[in-house]
């Protein structure tokens, strides 16, 4: 789910102490680290991984192969992103900001592809071209962004001014692939080596003993999509993966020779109120419903009842550790039933003898989208939150999507009131979330890259935070703006509903070693996994 970026202007002194305050700072490790390397280890170093449906995408438009949503570790990316969401090396060892809108990059030395071809700056420039002939990505790139000074160094310039383009590069759809490659058969730099890939069944990859970063234990690894959740729990439980992410309902189950290992929250789920106008979807403009909406669901609720303990609360989509202490400035709302029935009052909306409340002579009937990344992950929230709307005086109808691609599909059309959705902050920009769902639609932009904003966006005011986001010189700034962008959609404008700030759940053998659940899935690595006797 990308977007394009619009071409803006920005101030830019004093970036370069930015950028190498975050080029020299930041810590590895994090929570949920599994085992211990002194462990005699297994004479097989073969892991089996169970995860959700197949996302990958093969098209016209972009192939994700082994990059995202999972990321099979085939790739690197120049720059990474650490538990603690601090950027730090990847593919290059450093980076400075060349004013005005220029990023050079010096790469690592000594680093092969798969097939034991040289890394060089041309292979970052191929790749770059690549997303530009896409449509350009988050960073907004052309393909004359990226210039190979020598074989070790590059520049890449944005073709809009983009100041978070360093922190957006730690992406797994930003990894570099080797220069004339298939995407469909991935080539990349990484700790695995592509093997094979079967639609809808299996992607499997093999260790890379000549990694830069060091070989591998594992010798092999074999993720299987396995779409149904209670599926994943019995392969795990039957000794058929050793690995599965594992859905909330299922975590205080998990005993016996399996742990549970639980990520920082990095991801939430939220209700987006569909702003802008379409026949039939138009009521979330009356801004009595969407504060309405807001104070009728009991978030302590959806942690402890739906989640199971299993997230926090939270009143921003954001990830509270990469705002600081700007995330207190975002008080959101609290379950106030009373309150939310005289909003309602207030505006009109009077209950009929059926308890629905209705304004001149419409009834006040909204239709909620479940199924981002799937319906399984919500559940049984859609119809926890339903319930608690009837109370105040709201039919919602639930419409569950099967997979992400209908989903979209849906959305692109526009078709729904409430849209609910489970997101991950998944690199260093505490703009992402904001900037990717909320600004205003570019303009001749195609349907993809605008179909969040036609229906979210709440226009000029939130526009002109994400400017101040983007051209931000310091990370204090950034995270300002960032949170004005936040309390505009939750505290002044109500277009987003937070409901809880979630982990990233993983039911684990005891037997896996040295496992650490990163908070964005796409950062996951699997490079220092070990599997014991």
């Amino acid at each position: 789910m990308l977007r394009k970026r619009r071409v803006l202007r920005a101030a830019v002194m004093g970036l370069v102490a930015l950028i190498v305050a975050t080029a020299c700072s930041g810590t590895t490790g994090g929570p949920g680290a599994t085992g211990t390397a002194k462990a005699e280890l297994a004479a097989v170093q073969e892991l089996t991984v169970a995860t959700a449906a197949d996302g990958y995408r093969n098209d016209d438009k972009r192939t994700t192969i082994g990059m995202y949503p999972l990321n099979a570790n085939i790739f690197d990316t120049l720059v990474t992103l650490s538990p603690d969401y601090q950027v730090m090396p990847g593919l290059a060892t450093k980076w400075e900001f060349r004013s005005p809108n220029t990023y050079r990059f010096t790469l690592r030395s000594g680093v092969k592809f798969h097939d034991g071809t040289p890394f060089t700056s041309k292979d970052v420039v191929w790749s770059i071209q690549r997303i530009a002939k896409q449509g350009g990505g988050t960073v907004g790139v052309s393909e004359q962004s990226a210039v190979a000074v020598d074989d070790l160094t590059v520049d890449i310039t944005p073709k809009g001014q983009n100041l978070r383009a360093l922190q957006q590069l730690v992406h797994p759809t930003w990894s570099i692939a080797k220069a004339g490659s298939d995407a469909a058969k991935p080539m990349g730099t990484g700790p695995f080596k592509f093997v094979e890939y079967v639609k809808d069944q299996r992607i499997v990859v093999e260790a890379n003993d000549d990694y830069w970063g060091g070989k591998p234990t594992l010798r092999k690894i074999t993720f299987r999509f396995i779409p149904d959740a209670n599926t994943r729990v019995l392969a795990l439980q039957a000794g058929e993966v050793q690995i599965s992410d594992i859905p909330k309902e299922s975590a205080k189950t998990i005993t016996g020779d399996f742990t549970v290992s639980r990520s920082k929250v990095g991801a939430y789920e939220a209700i987006y109120v569909k702003i802008r106008p379409k026949e039939g979807y138009d009521l979330g403009q009356d801004k009595a419903v969407r504060q309405a909406l807001a104070y009728a669901i009991d978030k302590k609720q959806v942690v402890e009842s739906v989640w199971q303990g299993n997230a926090e609360v939270i009143q921003t989509m954001i990830p509270p550790a990469i705002l600081g202490s700007e995330a207190g400035r975002i008080t959101g709302t609290d379950r106030d039933v009373a309150k939310a029935k005289k909003i309602l009052d207030d505006a009109g909306w009077k209950a009929a003898s059926d308890g629905i409340r209705e304004k001149n002579g419409r009834k006040l009937q909204l239709t909620m989208v479940v199924g981002f990344p799937n319906a399984d992950t919500h559940k049984p929230m859609p119809e926890f939150a339903q319930a608690q709307l009837k109370e105040i005086g709201i039919d919602a109808k639930i419409v569950t999507t099967p997979d992400t691609a209908s989903y979209e599909a849906r959305l692109a059309k526009g078709d729904g009131d409430l849209w609910v959705e489970a997101g991950s902050q998944n690199d260093g920009n505490p703009c992402f979330l904001p900037d990717l769902l909320f600004s205003s639609p570019i303009p001749g932009g195609d349907e993809e890259s605008n179909m969040y904003g036609n229906s979210f966006a709440p226009g000029e005011s939130f526009d002109a935070t994400i400017k101040r986001c983007r051209e931000a010189t310091s990370t204090a700034d950034v995270q300002k703006a960032a949170a004005d962008a936040m309390k505009l959609l939750v505290d002044e404008q109500f277009v987003v509903i937070p409901l809880a700030g979630t982990y990233r759940i993983n039911g684990i053998s005891k037997k896996v070693l040295d496992f650490v659940v990163h908070p964005a899935g796409v950062q996951q690595r699997w490079d220092s996994v070990k599997l014991a006797k």
